[in-house]
């Protein structure tokens, strides 16, 4: 397996353990959908900063994108998006645990 297609396997199955789209990974990173895609499908590759951004928004360190291992246990490593989800629901409930004190 070449380096193109390392990098192509393992950030679609980043991306599954994550359960995040290919619209989801564009928008953290700041780029669009289409652009995901071609890269999915080996049509495009990217710049050293877009795969620092892709790196980022999956939880990982660039390194991991190029490795030919099995990925990082995904409950170990949360992308930008789940973050920030979870800490919105554990807002949400602390409010409201003190609304009914």
């Amino acid at each position: 397996m070449n380096l193109q297609e390392l990098f192509i396997a393992n950030l679609k199955e980043y991306r599954k353990i994550r359960k995040i789209s290919q619209l989801e990974l564009a928008e953290e990173c700041e780029s669009a959908q289409t652009y995901i895609s071609e890269l999915e499908m080996g049509k495009k590759s990217p710049s050293l900063l877009m795969v620092e951004r892709i790196a980022a928004a999956l939880g990982i360190e660039a390194m991991y994108l190029f490795k030919n291992e099995p990925p990082l246990d995904s409950k170990k490593t949360l992308s930008h998006t789940q973050k920030q989800e979870i800490t919105e629901k554990m807002h949400s409930a602390l409010v409201k645990i003190i609304e009914d004190y």
